[in-house]
Formats: C-alpha cells, sequence, structure tokens
C-alpha cells in the first residue's frame, strides 16, 4: 500500500512537471485544470487534461469489469503487474522521443500513466482498504482527521481508539516522495519516470512474496 502510494505520487510530479501539468492519479485536481483550461480558452491545457481524464476512467473500468470481487485476490496481483508494464513503456518512449514530449505522443505519455493511475485506484477499491487510497489523497486526508477527532475524543471519555498509523504513514510518504521526485525531475528530466516503475514493482515484488509465503483470505 506504501509503495503504491509512493508511485501515485511520482506519476503526478513527473506529470505535472513534464506533460504539460496533467495530474494521472489526482483526478480532483486535474478536474479543475480541465475546468480552468475550458474557460481559460488553454484549449492544449484542456486535452491534456480531458485525456488523463478518460485514460484514468478506461483503466478503473476495465480492472470493475476483469475483477469483480472484493477482496485481495491473485486477479488484482495481475493487474498491478500490468500496470508495471504500463509504466515501464512510459520512461522508454519518453526517452525515445527526440525532445520534449509534444502533440499526440504528449497525450500518449499522459494516456498512459492516467491508465496505469485508474487501474491502481480500482484496486485500492477492490482490496477494501477502509480509510486510504493511493491515488486521490484527500480521502486518506478525511479518514486522517476524522482518525484525530475520535482520538482526541477517547482521550477525553477514558475509551481507547483505533490506531493512525497507517494514514499517517501513507500521507507523510506522499508528500515526501512528491519531494524527492519533482527534485529528480530538475536533476534526470525524463529519467525521473524510472521512479514510478520502481516504485510499483516493489509493490508487486511485495505482495507476490506475501501470497507465497502464507495463504492469504480472498485469494482465489
Amino acid at each position: 500500500m506504501h509503495a503504491l502510494s509512493a508511485a501515485a505520487a511520482s506519476a503526478d510530479v513527473v506529470s505535472y512537471l513534464g506533460l504539460g501539468r496533467a495530474f494521472p492519479a489526482n483526478m480532483t485536481g486535474n478536474t479543475v485544470l480541465l475546468g480552468l483550461g475550458v474557460a481559460t480558452g488553454d484549449l492544449a491545457a484542456a486535452g491534456r487534461s480531458a485525456t488523463a481524464l478518460v485514460a484514468f476512467l478506461l483503466g478503473a473500468g476495465a480492472v470493475g469489469a476483469a475483477v469483480p470481487v472484493r477482496g485481495w485476490s491473485r486477479g488484482l496481483l495481475g493487474v498491478l503487474a500490468v500496470e508495471v508494464l504500463l509504466l515501464a513503456a512510459l520512461p522508454a518512449w519518453w526517452l525515445a522521443l527526440p525532445g520534449h514530449p509534444s502533440g499526440w505522443p504528449q497525450h500518449g505519455l499522459i494516456a498512459l500513466l492516467g491508465a496505469a493511475m485508474g487501474m491502481q485506484s480500482a484496486v485500492t477499491h477492490r482490496w477494501g482498504r477502509a480509510g486510504v487510497s493511493t491515488t486521490y489523497i484527500t480521502g486518506t486526508w478525511t479518514a486522517f482527521s476524522i482518525g484525530v477527532a475520535s482520538r482526541l475524543r477517547g482521550r477525553e471519555t477514558g475509551k481507547s481508539t483505533g490506531p493512525l498509523r497507517r494514514e499517517t504513514t501513507v500521507l507523510g510518504l506522499y508528500a515526501l516522495t512528491a519531494l524527492a521526485v519533482a527534485a529528480a525531475f530538475s536533476a534526470w528530466a525524463a529519467r525521473a519516470a524510472l521512479l514510478p516503475v520502481a516504485l510499483l514493482a516493489l509493490a508487486v515484488a511485495t505482495a507476490a512474496s506475501v501470497n507465497r509465503a502464507r495463504s492469504v483470505p480472498g485469494v482465489c
């Protein structure tokens, strides 16, 4: 889960800085940018945001159709493996371009990221990790705020409350990853697109290792 969150943060940073300020994972911000582009007459910006949004929806919808059952399964692990391939195609294509991506190659790169993040978001939803999303971090902030308030209330009444460790870790990791990848992009440019691949590959390797090590309820 933590590696998935870091992968989403790095994908957003790489796309925002290198592909015309489109968010492939954060559809809240991306929808705002789409509206701004239309309202200001910047149709190129609106087109990039629209590409990310459509690709995200297609990726999420494909997972919803292919893996209809909630809970962890080998199907979700297979989806993440496909996502690794999509993200691996990104730096390969980007670095092969003669200059800064523009036109249809730029839209193609955004679409790759958007589809990958849509698939990842659907995996998290099917996985059923309450309170945490690895892509739209607003939900995690909400769960964190509710958890803090519940803990404070529990102290007042003398009742124990659940831990906030999961939400706190995801939020901190997301912010630190965004900072680190922004610095990496400033130094390495398109090569920074290798970072989401590495982080997602780590998530897949970890999940596969856990599946091999012990029997997980819900595995089909």
